[in-house]
């Protein structure tokens, strides 16, 4: 954490990176996700081998953070998330502060039960302002891959206008997608996995 924080500090790097790769973040089980919010071109974020990582929480702060920035614009310019080898990661549900995710891969994250949690809505909302906000709007590809005891990606049916690709290899516990007769409407849509599954 020390790292990143000195990485953050330059206002260089907060202006113009556009990919971030955090690995082996080992001393802590809380991530403070609203640390990244100021990477103003952050296109590409990738978590891997963050064995102690249990949770991410979204905790407003007061460092770099400019008074004319709004809450509603964080991460908009995120486009592609990954996590890997996250063991005890239990869910991404701060996914919602990235409104224009277009492809999200989570694999090997056996501790991942449900991947947006219900009950963490209301910490999203305190942070952007908005109690239900709309979700996956330009989200195209999704990859799960060896969540061994997932058993939800979302509590409801998002529209998912642009979704293209569902990918599922080893998890067996996921029985049913968050898709109703007006998921992806217009798209089409294909769904990846082993035939038994």
């Amino acid at each position: 954490m020390f790292c990143l924080e000195r990485f953050l500090s330059f206002n260089l790097f907060r202006c113009w990176t556009q990919a971030l790769l955090l690995a082996d973040f080992s001393e802590s089980e809380l991530f403070n996700v609203l640390c990244l919010e100021n990477l103003e071109r952050l296109e590409t974020l990738c978590f891997t081998n963050c064995g102690n990582m249990e949770e991410m929480k979204m905790e407003k702060l007061h460092t770099w953070v400019s008074s004319s920035t709004n809450y509603t614009s964080r991460f908009h310019t995120l486009s592609t998330i990954q996590f890997f080898e996250c063991e005890n990661l239990r869910d991404v549900t701060w996914l919602i502060l990235a409104p224009n995710l277009r492809t999200l891969q989570i694999g090997e994250c056996f501790d991942v039960e449900e991947i947006l949690s219900e009950g963490k809505l209301g910490e999203v909302a305190g942070v952007i302002g908005i109690p239900y906000p709309k979700l996956f709007l330009k989200l195209e590809s999704l990859y799960l891959t060896h969540l061994l005891k997932l058993r939800s990606i979302y509590w409801d049916a998002p529209p998912f206008p642009c979704l293209k690709l569902i990918h599922i290899h080893d998890c067996q516990e996921l029985k049913k997608f968050p898709l109703n007769s007006d998921s992806a409407k217009g798209n089409l849509l294909t769904i990846q996995g082993r035939e038994s599954w």
